[in-house]
């Protein structure tokens, strides 16, 4: 299963200006409130800090790419920059066109951040570059390269039939024409700047019917081609055209904004204009047409994602269904719509008109119930220091996480971490999504009211300090497992180490270090004991100056740890980090990670080692862990996938297919309920 459309963003790796504008308009595509739903996959220039170009190659991902060619002075300075023998950024740019040019899907935004940063390389002096420098405010800079973006991924995933760069969309202004002159002139101020800025086509009024042709059915017809922009002002409930307007869009599952622009009052609001967007009206026409653009954006990918999962005999909605878009539909049909879920209020009203509803997580926890086992699932996941050579920043490895979390909640697992309790944790940013009214729903069992175990396991290792407060901030829906303080380590060996410490210990001696070591180990141990699996997410490598406080990075013991308790264990592999790095040496393929040299730079390292042969602990050698894993190969992940479904599993970056195949690895397993408990 592909993404509709995968955008890259491609540019210089060490040109700020570059990677800030790439990281905004990921963010449009990715973390608008206004728009939730809107999650496009995009991608990052793979970067491996050497400043040179990595080889150039188009998302498998996705249907169809955009690649985003941000060109700006950096670029064109190191145009001829590149590895003895090997292609220069020049050669990169030029590349990902052809690359681009080989298929009808993908298309190239090249985009001149700067005065002289086209043609980039003469070879592509035909190309037409977006020229942002020629806007001087840089938000309205941003603004402009977004709006292209959008313009681009509107029309790979709506394509025009002919003319690929026919407009994306055709706005239709629903108003009031009683308003039109009114102050603000929200209407008027529209109509001026879509006129003068936009390659938008715009329906107006009855001055865009043609002769002869039947009013209503122009109208009807010009809403169903169109994405509508419904300007509410005091008049527009009370008009009937502007009330057929609405219910024709609803009818055509159009996409649909609306603007308040009210003045005074309402005497009634027309009830079927709502479920959209709604926007105040600031005098700002931009804002209200990006707004728009967004919306028209989320319909198109949510069909494409919704076809992809539907099943024969779907009816598929690109919003959340209401009475007045189920009414036309066909009811033995199911409805299958974008998540979230509607809440239980709506969905008992819906049950009225005869119709079922639903959405792919709400099919997901009917096809995964795993309630009744009570199966405790263990993350291990931390921000990986190679993330950008994958292409990747931090927010795509918090938003798997999440979604793999939400997933795994859904059908029923319950989830253990361990990790510090502050409110940057990922314990915190866990804790809250238990109360995400989707998932309370939808893992809502048989008695809701009864008494449950916890939903996430806590796990807190000595010395991490921890307050009332802190566990309290958790909620009641999760369980907080102190771990004991190792044997050995009390008061008579250093005045810090008290039982309930009430700050963390610093790491700035080696009996210090040692203390967290193994303090930390424990609490791994003891989580590997008591959980059915584990999934393994990114986590940090111990590059040169990472003073991480465990005796090794700490997703690497925990993985290997699992590994050794023959637990079945998950390596999300694309997000780079401990999870690659095992899955490589499983594979056997050498790391450097995996050696003492690489390791030995943490702190007080030498000197740990020492302590742990005099106090007698078990020191475990990274050549030796190498020829473990390798000796153990995939066979020794022990999850119940084949070793073609591994290999898939450490490459995809769809959370939906990683959950399903960790659940139905879960389900090969057979393992017994109780294994996963620890009551």
């Amino acid at each position: 299963m592909k993404f509709p459309v995968v955008v890259q963003f491609e540019f210089y790796t060490a040109s700020p200006d570059a990677a800030a504008m790439a990281e905004y308009l990921r963010t449009v595509i990715n973390d608008d409130a206004a728009v939730p739903g809107l999650r496009i996959p995009t991608s990052f220039t793979p970067d491996d800090h050497s400043f040179m170009p990595p080889e150039p190659r188009l998302s498998e991902e996705g249907d169809r790419v955009l690649v985003v060619l941000l060109a700006d002075d950096q670029l064109v300075a190191h145009a001829r920059t590149g590895r003895s023998g090997g292609i220069t950024w020049g050669d990169y740019a030029v590349k990902l066109r052809q690359l681009c040019d080989a298929s009808p899907n993908h298309r190239l935004l090249p985009v001149s951040l700067s005065t002289f940063a086209w043609p980039i390389d003469t070879r592509l002096k035909d190309l037409n570059f977006l020229r942002a420098f020629d806007e001087p405010d840089e938000e309205q800079r941003k603004k402009l390269v977004a709006r292209r973006m959008l313009h681009l991924l509107i029309r790979r995933l709506r394509p025009h039939a002919t003319d690929e760069d026919a407009p994306p969309v055709t706005i239709f202004l629903s108003h009031a024409k009683i308003d039109v002159d009114k102050q603000p002139g929200v209407v008027n101020s529209l109509l001026d700047y879509l006129k003068a800025k936009q390659p938008e086509r715009t329906w107006f009024d009855s001055g865009d019917i043609a002769s002869g042709s039947r009013f209503a059915k122009a109208i009807e017809d010009g809403v169903t081609d169109s994405a509508l922009l419904a300007v509410v002002t005091d008049a527009y409930s009370s008009r009937s055209w502007c009330r057929r307007e609405v219910l024709f869009a609803k009818r055509h599952l159009r996409p649909f904004v609306i603007v308040d622009a009210l003045q005074e009052r309402e005497i009634r609001r027309f009830p079927y204009a709502g479920n959209a967007p709604v926007l105040r009206w600031r005098d700002d026409p931009r804002d209200v047409v990006d707004s728009l653009l967004r919306e028209t954006l989320r319909h198109a990918y949510a069909e494409g994602m919704l076809r992809q999962r539907a099943r024969p005999g779907d009816d598929i909605m690109p919003s959340g269904p209401e009475l007045v878009t189920v009414v036309h539909r066909d009811k033995a049909k199911p409805v299958l719509y974008p998540d979230p879920p509607l809440g239980t209020e709506e969905l008992a009203v819906l049950s009225l008109a005869g119709v079922t509803v639903e959405t792919p997580l709400e099919r997901h926890a009917r096809a995964y119930d795993l309630r009744a086992q009570q199966l405790l699932v263990a993350l291990s996941v931390s921000e990986s220091e190679d993330l950008p050579r994958f292409g990747l920043r931090k927010p795509h490895l918090d938003d798997v996480l999440l979604e793999i979390s939400r997933y795994l909640l859904v059908a029923g697992v319950r989830l253990a971490y361990g990790g510090h309790l502050g409110s940057a944790g990922y314990t915190v940013r866990l804790a809250d999504l238990l109360y995400d009214p989707t998932i309370e729903q939808l893992r809502r069992g048989p008695d809701p009211e009864g008494a449950h175990p916890a939903e996430l396991v806590s796990y807190l290792a000595w010395p991490t300090a921890s307050t009332a407060a802190n566990v309290a901030r958790l909620g009641a829906l999760v369980e907080v497992r102190r771990c004991a303080r190792p044997a050995g380590l009390d008061e008579t060996v250093d005045a810090a180490f008290v039982a309930a410490p009430s700050t963390d210990i610093p790491v700035d001696s080696a009996m210090h270090r040692f203390a967290w070591a193994r303090g930390l180990t424990i609490m791994r141990q003891r989580q590997t004991d008591e959980v059915a699996a584990r999934v393994v997410v990114g986590g940090r490598l111990g590059s040169p100056g990472d003073g991480y406080r465990g005796r090794m990075p700490g997703v690497l013991e925990e993985a290997l740890l699992a590994i050794r308790a023959e637990r079945p264990v998950y390596l999300v592999g694309a997000f780079g980090g401990c999870a690659r790095l095992v899955f490589d040496a499983l594979e056997g393929n050498s790391r450097p990670e995996l050696q003492w040299d690489h390791q030995r730079v943490g702190p007080y390292s030498e000197e740990l080692r020492t302590l742990y042969e005099q106090r007698g602990e078990t020191w475990d050698e990274y050549d030796a862990i190498a020829d473990e894993l390798k000796a153990r190969g995939l066979a020794g992940l022990k999850n119940g996938l084949t070793e073609d479904e591994n290999r898939e599993f450490a490459t995809t970056r769809s959370a939906e297919r990683i959950v399903e195949l960790v659940l139905r690895g879960i389900q090969q397993c057979n393992r017994p309920a109780a294994a996963g408990r620890a009551e």
